[in-house]
């Protein structure tokens, strides 16, 4: 995965939303982190230094400038708050993915299930299935032929375990 984030038409000829555009920004931040590592702070800063779009600039990413800064915000607090919980986050994904090790995991595919599963956890603002769709969307566009399904797996056995310990009764 590139750090490219595309914007052209979705849906019914739309540009994306902001909380889209954020989710995909989120996605390059971890899809980063998760290959070079080092600490998240760190990671945005550069991450932000780097590929935020600049006039004539051919190595930003390929979104308008108001564009990223409208998305910006939302994207690294999802990225600090997949980093804060990761521990946490991987149990669960290890346990859910009971055939898959989170290694043998494409990145993309990790770091969208992390960043769903985070929303779904610990977003009370974004509703279950909304996270879920958000990735399975953007899993068409960055994940390779399986992923969607793959994910869909993943994060609807993560939601069972989830309500069945009761983690989601008070609307979470």
């Amino acid at each position: 995965m590139s750090a490219v984030v595309k914007t052209e038409a979705v849906g019914r000829g739309k540009r994306p939303g902001a909380r889209r555009l954020s989710r995909e920004l989120a996605l390059g931040l971890l899809f980063q982190y998760d290959l070079a590592g080092g600490q998240p702070e760190t990671a945005v800063l550069n991450f932000e230094k780097n590929f935020a779009p600049e006039e004539d600039a051919d190595q930003g990413l390929e979104m308008s400038e108001a564009d990223f800064r409208r998305a910006w915000p939302l994207a690294a607090e999802l990225f600090l708050g997949v980093c804060r919980h990761l521990p946490d986050l991987d149990a669960d994904i290890s346990q859910a993915a009971s055939n898959w090790s989170l290694e043998r995991m494409s990145p993309v595919d990790r770091a969208l299930i992390r960043l769903a599963y985070f929303e779904m956890r610990r977003r009370d603002d974004i509703p279950l299935k909304v996270s879920l769709n958000e990735a399975l969307e953007i899993a068409k566009s960055y994940g390779d032929d399986d992923s969607a399904a793959f994910i869909n797996g993943v994060l609807d056995r993560l939601m069972r375990l989830a309500e069945a310990a009761g983690v989601f009764e008070e609307g979470g």
